[in-house]
């Protein structure tokens, strides 16, 4: 029999000689949490918490509890009001961050994150935490810096590894993000970050083939990873399967809902589609996540001009170009003005430059550009 079923059933044998005792009534719950056995746990809690409801142990297990049913908000209270009376203990602040990082509260977990890798030694799931949280909120470097001087510290630190090859990937270090990839899947093969990165990268070099195998592992292994949907859907743009695509990039935005890049490339997939309105509802809402991108404002020009409202396309582009003097999206909406007002001509030499000009100091095209930002 199992050594922690062994205990179970004495402990439970104690309880008959003594139910009143606190001690062995939170080692009930806390052994039914270590077997699995959340609704046992439960049940062993709500007896203990009606003897003694200010029991410390108890409380923190019944947040712990209602984190792994997903009841976030009631374990962002249990968390928030044990810091609040004074438990200033590192893994209630690792806790709280997760629980506020599921709910999208990036920003509110972060300080909280911060907190949790002060006990590294005890707690090292907090470090993933801290990088993942630093990433999401758009501070790359930061996010790279403490994930490297983990590594110095401890290279045996593998979750570091794939982190580090998604956040090399956004920083524009793609061979580095290739190689820390490589170095993820010769031990983990299925690992969902590594597969993503070198299929989003292999998407970048147009190699299909190669792309389509990462990306439907990754996705195989995490199937709500909303990079691995968007470049799954980027594939499929690639390949004329709008259908297709639009779908995969839906799921995309589902899935990882602060992603900027998903939300781009759904939209142009609408637009390719004709599906003006879909398309104008989809970068609007990019917008409102954040309104100094240029290519949102950009792209909304040219379904200004797609619609005949000639007046917003000119002003979107120039706040577009404002923000972003090379924005592809806000120059397109100009090719599309001049051809509006009869200078073919003109509009067809800067469409020709557009598609002429790399988009990055690599020569990376728009396509291979919106790969990497996945």
């Amino acid at each position: 029999m199992n050594p922690l079923a062994q205990r179970l059933e004495r402990l439970q044998s104690y309880l008959q000689q003594d139910p009143g005792n606190p001690d062995l009534q939170f080692d009930l719950a806390d052994l039914h949490y270590q077997l699995g056995q959340a609704e046992p746990a439960r049940q062993a809690l709500q007896v203990l918490l009606q003897q003694q409801p200010q029991h410390i142990g108890a409380r923190v297990l019944q947040g712990v509890l209602q984190l792994h049913a997903n009841e976030l908000h009631a374990a962002q209270q249990s968390f928030s009001q044990l810091l609040a009376e004074g438990l200033d203990d590192p893994s209630l602040h690792y806790n709280l961050a997760y629980a506020l990082m599921l709910e999208g509260q990036m920003a509110a977990a972060l300080p909280h994150a911060e907190t949790a890798v002060t006990a590294l030694a005890t707690l090292p799931a907090a470090g993933p935490l801290y990088i993942n949280l630093l990433h999401h909120l758009g501070q790359v470097e930061e996010a790279i810096a403490f994930a490297e001087a983990r590594l110095r510290d401890d290279p045996q630190q593998a979750a570091e590894y794939a982190l580090l090859a998604n956040l090399y990937l956004d920083d524009e270090q793609l061979d580095k993000a290739a190689a820390f990839a490589r170095q993820v899947l010769a031990s983990k093969p299925d690992d969902a970050d590594a597969n993503t990165v070198l299929g989003l990268l292999a998407l970048s070099a147009q190699h299909s083939t190669d792309a389509l195998s990462y990306l439907q592992q990754a996705s195989r292994s995490r199937p709500h990873s909303g990079r691995a949907a968007a470049g799954l859907g980027l594939l499929a743009l690639q390949q004329g399967d709008l259908s297709a695509a639009e779908s995969l990039l839906m799921q995309a935005t589902q899935y990882a809902p602060t992603h900027l890049g998903s939300w781009q490339a759904l939209g142009w997939c609408q637009l390719l589609k004709q599906d003006l309105a879909s398309a104008q509802q989809t970068f609007t809402h990019a917008l409102e996540r954040d309104r100094n991108f240029a290519d949102s404002h950009g792209a909304l020009a040219v379904i200004a001009v797609m619609t005949g409202n000639l007046a917003e396309a000119e002003a979107a582009t120039r706040r577009a170009l404002g923000l972003d003097k090379d924005s592809f999206a806000a120059r397109y909406a100009q090719v599309l003005l001049l051809q509006s007002d009869g200078q073919a001509d003109k509009a067809q030499a800067l469409f020709q430059q557009l598609l002429n000009t790399p988009v990055l100091a690599d020569g990376s095209t728009v396509q291979q550009m919106l790969a990497r930002r996945l």
